[in-house]
């Protein structure tokens, strides 16, 4: 064997090596870091105004992380806060209701008929004669009491990492904002592959990137809107703050905002509201769900030239994989994968050619 093949294969072990440990290094915070990716992406337009008008590269990126702050970090925060209240708030006011026995009537026979009639149907298959639904909610109820009880130090936890990683985040934000050009450079040279093919994997991250956060808030903006109005109609509590929620569950694949609206419809039905529950119902089902399906092919779909299909699997696999910015990081893996495959196969072509036409009888 060649000196010079051991020194490659060296050199290749030595590389693999180095890379596995630096990815355990960034494994516990691929998180804040994707996030940072992700807005940085998303606000580089108004980064290149403002880079633009104040000259200092520093200055720039400070007021950039800034305006994250103010658009985005600081309002989730305010909402995800105010959701937690609400929670609370309307978890303790169904346990009131029902530990009073004022719910009560309302599981009474005679009192619910849609709550009859669906009793009605299940008698055929189960017995259900020794049933006390009043009983039964409560209990699970004072269950969830004393789950939500054990968990609370778990929750102070969870927000301690929340603000460690969202702070991290805007760290790595700011950097991305003031460095990111030249990064970008230096990732293009160390991919093995010609100037123009590294180029075209970037842009397509980038592409799919901007689609899927597009297509998201587009979606997100519309089904909160629509939920906020039927709260609303209907006299519900706080339909803003509603709304607010099922902006941010848009984005989740399958469930989406339905996560809030079904459950305040079957609340709804459960009080004797038949016409608001069905109402809520039927929006839901017909028009903040049909609006997903409008918008998000139209936006990502037109972008990125992707099936839809496999768009929405490699949702499913981001959110298990990545956590929630697997909604954006799922679409781009995806993008990526695909993207090399392409690359490969315009270099396979040539060789295909090349060999046919050495093996064709002249």
């Amino acid at each position: 064997m060649k000196r010079e093949t051991i020194q490659s294969a060296f050199l290749i072990a030595l590389i693999i090596g180095a890379g596995y440990l630096f990815f355990r290094m960034l494994a516990p915070f691929l998180s804040p870091i994707m996030w940072a990716i992700v807005l940085v992406i998303l606000f580089q337009p108004i980064h290149r105004r403002m880079s633009r008008r104040v000259r200092n590269v520093d200055v720039a990126a400070l007021l950039s992380c800034l305006l994250v702050l103010a658009v985005v970090i600081v309002p989730a925060t305010l909402i995800v806060m105010g959701l937690i209240g609400e929670l609370i708030a309307t978890y303790r006011l169904i346990e009131e209701r029902f530990a009073s026995g004022a719910w009560a009537f309302r599981l009474e026979p005679g009192r619910n008929r849609i709550l009859e009639r669906s009793l009605s149907w299940l008698t055929q298959y189960a017995d259900l004669s020794e049933l006390n639904l009043h009983a039964f909610i409560l209990n699970n109820l004072q269950r969830l009491s004393g789950y939500l009880a054990a968990r609370s130090a778990e929750v102070v936890k969870q927000f301690s990492s929340f603000v460690f990683n969202t702070g991290l985040a805007i760290f790595t934000t700011y950097f991305l904002f003031r460095d990111g050009p030249a990064l970008m450079v230096r990732l293009k040279r160390a991919i093995p592959l010609p100037e123009s093919e590294a180029e075209e994997v970037f842009k397509r991250m980038q592409e799919m990137i901007q689609a899927t956060l597009y297509g998201g808030i587009a979606v997100a903006l519309a089904q909160g809107a629509l939920g906020g109005i039927a709260f609303w109609i209907v006299g519900l509590p706080s339909p803003l703050i509603w709304g607010a929620v099922m902006f941010f569950f848009s984005f989740l694949p399958v469930v989406g905002a339905a996560i809030i609206w079904a459950p305040a419809a079957i609340v709804l039905i459960a009080q004797g509201s038949f016409g608001k529950g069905l109402f809520v119902l039927l929006w839901g089902a017909l028009v903040i769900s049909t609006v997903d399906n409008i918008i998000r092919p139209w936006v990502i779909g037109g972008r990125t030239r992707l099936p839809m299909l496999l768009i929405f699997f490699s949702v499913l696999g981001g959110v298990k994989l990545f956590g929630f910015i697997g909604v954006v990081m799922g679409p781009v893996v995806l993008s990526v994968a695909l993207t090399l495959v392409e690359i490969f196969r315009r270099k396979l072509t040539p060789a295909r050619i090349s060999e046919a036409a050495a093996a064709s009888p002249s």
